[in-house]
This record gives C-alpha cells, sequence and structure tokens, in this order.
C-alpha cells in the first residue's frame, strides 16, 4: 500500500488533495498477509532520497529498508585459501540461507589484516602485500557472490578498512591518499559498482586508523569514480554525534550504540537522526548483546521508529535460527508497504497506548504499540484511511474511513489484531 498527499491553498482557504492507491486492497480488506515469498531484484540501484535524505529508495523510487546480519564480518574469507588467494567457503551457502527470508544485508570487510581482526591473509592483495596491487582472481570470486546477493535482493554493505587496519601505513598531510590506496579504490569501485544493492563504507571505526581529513578524501574519491552514487557510509566508534554531518560526500552514519534495551536503542536512533538534522540516513549498524525471537523483534521495531536502519552484531548467518532472519524480513516487508520515507520520528504526537510514532503531520501516520487497546495520536484534522498491522501474523486489516478533528485521537485495536501492532492512517479526499 503506498500513499502520497498534496496540500493546496485555495480562495484563502487550506484544503488536502490527497491521492490514495492501494497495491494490495483486495487482500488488506481480506486482512490477508503482505509477507509475500520473493522480493524483485530488478528495482535499480538504491540510493539516498533526495526529498527526505534520511532515507534510502531503490532506483524505481520505492522506498528501500534494511534490516539483517551483522556478522559474519570475514563473510569474503570464510573458508579455507587456495593458491589463487580464492576460498572454499560456504558463502553461496549463506546467501542461500537468507534468501527468501527477507533479511537483505551482508556485513562484509575487504581489508580485515594489517591491524584489524582477521589474519595476514585477509585482503584482497596479490600474496597479502598491498603493494603488489589487487588479485582479479579473489575480485571474480566475490563478483560471483555479489552477482547471487543482488538476484537475492540482499545488500553488499562492503566496508574498505576494519578497525584499526592500515594497509596502506600512514596517513598524508592533509588527509591526501597513498597513490596506491586512489589505486585500490578505483578498481574496486570499477569492478563492484554495478551490482545495484549496495553500499560503500568507508572504514569500521573509521578513527582508530583514519584521519577525520582521509576518511572525507577516500568518500569523496568513491562517489567520483560510481557512476550510479550508491550511498557511501562511515562507520564511527559508539556515540550519536556524526562526524560527517555536513560532508556531502557522506550519506550514511553507521553507527554504534552498544546496549541491551530497545527503549535505549530507540531513543539513540532518535538522538542521531535530531544530531544530524534529517540529512544523513541513520543505520544502527553495531549494537548489543544480539536479541533473539521476540526481544529481537521488538528492538528493531523500536530502531525503525527511530528513524534507522539496523544491521544486527554477532548474528552471524550460519548460526542463526531462519525464524530470526524472518523476523527481520517482516520489518522489511512491512516498512517498503508503506511510504515511511515520507516520515519523521515524531514519539512528541504518540497518546493513550501509543509508544512510538513516525509521521509527516496531516499526510500519514505510522503508530507503534505493543500492549493496550487504545493507541492515539494528536493529529490534524481531514479524512483518513486506517489500515491495522498485526506484527506478529504479518497480516493487514483494514478500518475504514474517518473525519478526525484536530487535537488527540484515540482509536480501539480490533479483537482479531496482536498487542504489537501499527496503526497506519494516511489522508485522504
Amino acid at each position: 500500500m503506498k500513499a502520497f498527499c498534496v496540500r493546496r491553498v485555495h480562495k484563502m482557504k487550506k484544503r488536502q488533495d490527497c491521492y490514495v492507491f492501494y497495491v494490495l486492497s483486495v487482500l488488506l480488506a481480506l486482512g490477508a498477509s503482505v509477507m509475500g515469498d520473493a522480493f524483485s531484484c530488478d528495482r535499480g540501484a538504491i540510493n539516498v532520497d533526495p526529498e527526505h535524505p534520511a532515507w534510502l529508495l531503490y532506483g524505481d523510487n520505492a522506498p528501500f529498508y534494511m534490516c539483517g546480519p551483522g556478522d559474519p564480518e570475514g563473510f569474503l574469507y570464510r573458508g579455507l585459501r587456495k593458491a589463487d588467494g580464492t576460498r572454499e567457503g560456504d558463502q553461496q551457502a549463506l546467501i542461500r540461507k537468507m534468501a527468501g527470508t527477507g533479511a537483505n544485508c551482508i556485513y562484509m570487510i575487504m581489508v580485515r589484516s594489517h591491524g584489524g581482526d582477521g589474519t595476514a591473509d585477509e585482503n584482497p592483495f596479490v600474496n597479502g602485500d598491498p603493494g603488489q596491487g589487487l588479485n582479479t582472481a579473489i575480485l571474480d570470486q566475490w563478483d560471483q557472490w555479489f552477482s547471487e546477493m543482488n538476484r537475492q535482493g540482499i545488500v553488499i554493505f562492503l566496508f574498505f578498512y576494519d578497525d584499526s587496519a592500515a594497509p596502506f601505513h600512514r596517513d598524508l598531510t592533509d588527509g591526501a591518499l597513498d597513490p596506491r590506496e586512489e589505486q585500490f579504490i578505483d578498481t574496486v569501485v570499477a569492478r563492484f559498482h554495478r551490482h545495484p544493492y549496495l553500499i560503500w563504507c568507508v572504514a569500521e571505526e573509521y578513527i582508530e586508523a583514519v584521519s577525520p581529513a582521509r576518511a572525507a578524501k577516500i568518500a569523496e574519491r568513491i562517489k567520483a569514480q560510481d557512476p550510479l552514487r550508491h550511498p557511501v557510509a562511515v562507520h564511527q566508534n559508539h556515540g550519536t554525534v556524526f562526524d560527517f554531518t555536513d560532508n556531502i560526500h557522506v550519506d550514511q552514519f553507521a553507527m554504534q550504540f552498544n546496549t541491551a534495551s530497545s527503549d535505549s536503542l530507540h531513543e539513540a536512533a532518535v538522538s542521531a537522526w535530531q544530531n544530524t538534522g534529517g540529512r544523513k540516513n541513520i543505520n544502527l549498524s553495531e549494537f548489543q548483546p544480539r536479541p533473539t525471537g521476540l526481544a529481537l523483534q521488538k528492538t528493531i521495531w523500536s530502531i525503525a521508529f527511530g528513524g534507522a536502519y539496523s544491521m544486527i552484531l554477532q548474528m552471524d548467518i550460519d548460526k542463526t535460527k531462519e525464524e530470526d532472519l524472518k523476523i527481520c524480513g517482516g520489518l522489511v516487508r512491512f516498512m517498503e508497504s508503506v511510504r515511511f520515507n515520507e516520515t519523521a520520528p515524531s514519539d512528541a504526537l504518540a497518546r493513550g497506548d501509543s509508544r512510538y510514532v513516525l509521521a509527516r503531520p496531516g499526510q500519514l501516520y505510522l503508530i507503534y504499540s505493543e500492549t493496550g487497546r487504545y493507541p492515539g495520536v494528536d493529529l490534524q484534522a481531514g479524512c483518513y484511511t486506517l489500515q491495522w498491522f498485526d506484527i506478529s501474523s504479518g497480516r493487514w486489516f483494514h478500518g475504514g474511513r474517518k473525519t478526525l478533528s484536530d487535537g488527540e485521537q484515540y482509536f480501539k485495536k480490533p479483537a482479531s489484531v496482536g498487542d504489537a501492532a501499527v496503526l497506519y492512517l494516511v489522508c485522504c479526499l
């Protein structure tokens, strides 16, 4: 279900002209599930929403949401290393395990040697030596894995450097790049930019080995070499203040915030949104400890309604229950069925049993509740179409149309809708 509204002024009087398009109207009316079995893999390269830069879009301008494993960080280096540098690993099996679950990203790092968390040979260089350039056989193998990930709708979340990894040894004056590093960046971008579902990340916990000036230069060079303009992220140590809020070449704050509380993660996401002024997308790409089951569901939905994407640290694909991957996929499917990319975190509007709110006031509201039967919201007057989404079952329920006045409004949750639910209000004619 997708909707948009246009507000006009006519004869000194404001009125709303709202146009609502129901992709799944029949299913919604019947209370059917929107949890499909497959994802389209031909939707164009994901990129920043130009009107709402806190969010990303597919190439066809549909909203894109990301949620999935934050491990294995060493995905590219799993398995026995062969003489040519390639691996006899389980990468294809991990991709197949994720396929169809809806979990839609894999966190991976190209250089994990030279001070990083990996072994000496966990890099793509000939004989593990940056001075010898990139190993074509390794890049060919990565290309095969990346192609399969894109066929399955899985994002390649690709770091250049692990924390403390310094294959080119030093920062030059004013952040200038070593010529070998320039060649590394240019070759990688030229080789892999064609994959539509790709996010570049400069470095994990970048400040451990890369200066802010050099990180900015790397981001600028990536953008200059990438004709598809894939998003560029920078990952930082724990905190909600982004070092690159004003940098036009950096699109995403890959955020680390270590806490066990879903409320704290929600608040951290909201804080990061506020600190960036909604100008960068927030990806809570590292948080711990890793939740599972219903705790995972609660956590990732709290992050989403804080205005952020999420990748779950220690969610090693091989060791993760398929059900947990499907919980991530359920969130992805829901978010991509609504126009969440037009909204911002708006918890101040929550009333009654509502817990969190994403909203574009007067246009649309996403109201999340975990318990209770009477979620509420402080809204602008108008006619609204109501839809209820049961998070546990993945089912939509049609709630009809209502003309509502300004101020606090409360809605009785249908008996068929479970405790964890979202009320979706969209303006109508």
